[in-house]
């Protein structure tokens, strides 16, 4: 008699704790919605820094790049889509905000050069890289949105 009354309970209280989980991991329900923060700027030039003194040149021109689309997702409100290459990305960016088209376009194709290709890169590239990348990140306020 119990166990009538039981199992038809239990089973209601498995499908309402499934219906709840699923809504919370795949229709994002429930969760408190994230604030955008700018990126750790000082962070990411030590991670930088301890890639170089590594002597992986290539990993430290990829991070600089990366932080220069993250810092550009976060002005423009639109970060880099995963069919997007580097250079779509860049047009996107440009034509939102005012940024050296040329010296952004090398610093491109040496994140490129550091991302794709199999031999390592010198330093003096690396050097190259790292003051497009100090030169352009403070003109790039992540705190404002451009609309």
């Amino acid at each position: 008699m119990q166990l009538q009354i039981i199992l038809p309970a239990a089973a209601l209280s498995g499908a309402i704790v499934v219906v709840l989980l699923y809504l919370y991991l795949v229709k994002g329900m429930f969760r408190r919605p994230v604030s955008p923060t700018g990126v750790d700027i000082p962070g990411k030039l030590r991670n930088i820094k301890k890639l170089a003194n590594a002597g992986k040149y290539g990993a430290a021109i990829t991070l600089a790049y990366r932080t220069f689309e993250q810092m550009c997702g976060a002005r423009i409100g639109s970060e880099r889509a995963n069919s997007e290459t580097a250079r779509e990305y860049l047009e996107r960016v440009l034509k939102t905000l005012p940024l050296d088209t040329a010296t952004l376009e090398e610093f491109v194709d040496t994140y490129e050069e550091a991302r794709f290709s199999n031999h390592e890169m010198s330093q003096d590239r690396y050097e190259y890289a790292i003051r497009v990348f100090t030169d352009i990140y403070p003109k790039i306020d992540s705190t404002a949105r451009v609309e």
